[in-house]
């Protein structure tokens, strides 16, 4: 007997869809401004981030001194352009969103092959959407 597999996502409602959209926007200008604090502004407390180097950042406070570190040195002149992609609710609570990055905007507009991809792991939590895992991926865009 051969079955079909189910589906494990489902389409977000359009609201909750734009709003994870922006919440990756706000991390966009964040990175681009060199904004520490807004950088965070959408983790929640217990977040888990795996850069790009594969380090693993357990918990706001971590992923807060990487991110001081980063904007305030090697990444201080650095620039991304992000687009969302694969937007879906694995539960009502519990969303996943992929990214794709770019470092120049040129780039982004040419539509050349990401550099970086994301996976973002979102839930509610009072009433509001929070990051509660990121993981990135360099690719050889």
């Amino acid at each position: 007997m051969t079955t079909t597999p189910p589906r494990a996502t489902t389409l977000l409602p359009p609201q909750d869809e734009h709003v994870i959209r922006a919440i990756v926007a706000d991390t966009e200008d964040a990175f681009n401004d060199n904004d520490v604090e807004k950088s965070l502004r959408h983790f929640a407390e217990d977040a888990v981030v795996v850069n790009a180097s594969g380090v693993v950042l357990d918990g706001r406070d971590a992923i807060r001194r990487a991110t001081i570190d980063a904007l305030t040195g090697y990444l201080a002149t650095a620039t991304a352009f992000y687009e969302p992609f694969a937007i879906a609710a694995i539960t009502p609570e519990v969303a996943l969103a992929n990214k794709r990055a770019w470092s120049s905007r040129s780039d982004f507009e040419a539509s050349k092959p990401a550099e970086m991809v994301a996976l973002y792991v979102f839930a509610r939590k009072d009433g509001r959407w929070w990051i509660v895992r990121r993981e990135n991926t360099l690719t050889h865009g």
